[in-house]
């Protein structure tokens, strides 16, 4: 039974696997087949070696100028998702904003005009997947890059779509922190990374899973600042039970429903999901540089957060789950009826009408002994990649 348990949580784990590995760690070289090389160019050198006092976007700057000019005076394809959260947004404003993203945005391709020659243009489809597979079938070279999402990325890459990021690491410079490190380091297969993340996305951080939490209701039951408890690290899946538990209570007609009080809110399975993915489980792990399945290694912490789950669901009447229904749970949060709420970080301009103040918090860790705090990005978040089939792929990863 636990063998089997443990095979049907590994393949609901690598569904999402693409898009939860971006979000794990900082800091790291790229990693590289045998015989590949990662030299990257002298500007890169440059910026590696600029000192601490250097802002991030200074550095950028100079590096930027670093940069051979070039005038290439053509279309820059974009596929992307259409109607999805902010994925048309990633690529695409039709003026200036005062809204900072769009506004960022539209200042990025009017300086890529002016400064490369290069016009980006979007092209928004209900399926990514099937629009890249039919144009690189039919080698129409529509596209010079792909924004999908987490589990369609890896349908493109593992059927052969996608170009080898570290065959372009000279032009891409993979190591600036512009790039998200946990990608380069844990999305490696076979010595190829096929899909990366940066601050060119914006989805992705937008279905970064947070916990939300009432500060007056921290207050009112003279609870522990919860900030203080996350610097000390203490902030544990036990202490995060102990403050739902205390808080929890009946409106007193008897019965739990929508219209009493919970220490911990979510809309599905997405906050509970979260959990395993926050205790530091891993699925697959590079052992000799190959990839391996490593889930059972984890086998007693997996059945100790099931039970957990299990409790923190149907025990003491501490949680309410809204089924399908995301806006019942934003609403019980904004009445304080909920101590905790687990959501993406976009949900936050949902609140915006609260009259209680709120914070953000990272997911408890397991325990103590856990050295640092994770989350996972919802698989819908944007990858990029590019596509095989490109005509100059060089040329294709210096303008990214």
């Amino acid at each position: 039974m636990k063998k089997l348990l443990c095979i049907l949580l590994s393949a609901l784990f690598v569904l999402v696997m693409f898009a939860s590995c971006a979000t794990q760690g900082s800091g790291s070289e790229t990693t590289k087949a045998e015989g590949e090389t990662t030299t990257v160019t002298a500007a890169v050198t440059d910026a590696e070696t600029e000192p601490e006092e250097l802002s991030k976007t200074e550095k950028a700057h100079k590096f930027l100028d670093a940069l051979p000019k070039a005038n290439y005076n053509r279309e820059f394809n974009i596929l992307c998702m259409a109607g999805v959260g902010n994925s048309e947004k990633e690529i695409w404003a039709e003026d200036a904003s005062t809204e900072p993203i769009e506004d960022a945005v539209f200042r990025r391709n009017a300086a890529m005009l002016d400064t490369f020659g290069v016009t980006i243009t979007k092209n928004a489809q209900a399926s990514v997947v099937t629009a890249a597979q039919n144009d690189i079938k039919s080698n129409a070279k529509s596209y010079d890059l792909i924004m999908a999402n987490g589990p369609d990325t890896g349908s493109l890459a593992q059927n052969g779509y996608l170009y080898n990021f570290l065959d372009l690491s000279d032009y891409m410079n993979l190591n600036e922190e512009w790039w998200d490190p946990g990608t380069l380091r844990d999305c490696v297969i076979n010595g190829k990374v096929y899909f990366m993340n940066g601050d060119i996305n914006i989805l992705d951080n937008d279905v970064t899973w947070i916990m939300l939490f009432n500060k007056k209701m921290v207050a009112d039951n003279d609870l522990e600042e919860p900030y203080k408890l996350v610097k000390e690290g203490k902030w544990t899946l036990d202490k995060f039970y102990e403050y739902v538990k205390t808080v929890s209570k009946d409106n007193g007609d008897g019965k739990y429903d929508e219209n009493d009080t919970y220490g911990f809110l979510t809309t599905n399975g997405g906050g509970l999901t979260n959990f395993l993915y926050t205790s530091d489980i891993k699925t697959v792990d590079l052992r000799d540089g190959e990839p391996q399945v490593v889930m059972g290694e984890y086998q007693d912490k997996i059945f100790d957060l099931l039970s957990y789950c299990k409790k923190l669901m149907h025990e003491d009447n501490v949680s309410w789950i809204s089924i399908n229904n995301p806006a019942q749970t934003k609403e019980m949060f904004m009445n304080n009826q909920g101590l905790f709420y687990s959501e993406v970080l976009s949900y936050i301009v949902n609140l915006s009408d609260m009259d209680s103040p709120y914070g953000v918090l990272p997911t408890p860790k397991y325990d103590e002994a856990q050295k640092d705090y994770r989350t996972h990005v919802d698989g819908v978040g944007s990858m990029i990649s590019i596509p095989s089939n490109v005509d100059k792929p060089d040329e294709t990863a210096y303008i990214i």
